[in-house]
């Protein structure tokens, strides 16, 4: 030790005749000393892994409503490339603590990340619009105005007993909002368009999902001369702030971002 201080020029401990203790320099040096060695695992673990064909299992966290549409192709392409790797994945609507749950990777809404030591990476930037069939529309009559939706039964997420205001933004900047009264509250994306295209409602849902319902006509799209105010929906994909990733998942990992670029 005596010889290592003598190359740095530092005193790495404090000596007395009763005990040793780290200086503060020594502790910085001990601390960069933790981060090469970590470093030097990283490298060798992605050398020795280069020539094995990868296996194992990746546990992945995803937006249920986001995943049923979009993910099963990421899905089949990282087990084409390989196979050996098994995928168990959980859907939910719910926030999410990846660490506590185990999770190696998450596919979810900003809102729905619970823990802050998290690397974020967006793959989607959608955005909310109010929908309805056109059969509900025939019955209940088109709203022309934030107000009309008053006489309209909504289709909303729980709000845990809290009164729902819908905000809206007129195309020359002024601002309307609107208490609904939700006649179904489900905390399922999915269901809640499929509700809507059964005619039971109007429903704020991400545009992204009724894109193809649009489309086909059998989802219309309401109010569309006005905007709502905190109406940005994104996905993200997170995962742990940690030095060393398994090459399985950051495998996965680039996938994605590729996938969704």
């Amino acid at each position: 030790m005596s010889s290592l201080e003598k190359h740095l020029g530092i005193r790495l401990f404090q000596r007395t005749t009763r005990k040793v203790v780290l200086t503060q320099a020594g502790a910085e040096y001990a601390d960069g000393c933790r981060d090469l060695l970590k470093q030097l695992d990283e490298v060798e673990s992605r050398a020795t892994t280069e020539q094995t064909e990868l296996s194992g299992e990746i546990r992945i966290v995803a937006l249920g409503s986001f995943s049923l549409l979009q993910l099963t192709p990421l899905f089949a392409d990282y087990q084409a490339r390989f196979p050996r790797v098994n995928l168990n994945v959980t859907l939910t609507e719910r926030r999410v603590d990846l660490l506590e749950g185990g999770f190696d990777v998450g596919i979810v809404s900003e809102q729905m990340v619970r823990s802050e030591t998290l690397i974020l990476r967006r793959l989607i930037s959608s955005f909310v619009i109010p929908v309805a069939s056109p059969d509900y529309l025939a019955q209940a009559g088109y709203p022309e105005i934030p107000a009309d939706l008053k006489r309209c039964r909504v289709i909303s997420v729980p709000a845990d007993g809290a009164q729902q205001a819908w905000i809206f933004v007129d195309r020359e900047g002024k601002e309307e909002s609107v208490t609904v009264q939700p006649s179904m509250t489900v905390n399922s994306l999915v269901m809640q368009m499929q509700s809507a295209l059964n005619g039971m409602g109007v429903a704020l849902l991400p545009s992204e999902l009724v894109a193809d319902a649009l489309r086909a006509r059998t989802l219309v799209h309401v109010l569309d001369g006005y905007s709502l105010i905190n109406a940005d929906v994104a996905v993200s994909l997170v995962y742990p702030s940690r030095d060393f990733v398994p090459r399985k998942v950051r495998e996965f990992i680039d996938l994605a971002v590729s996938h969704f670029s």
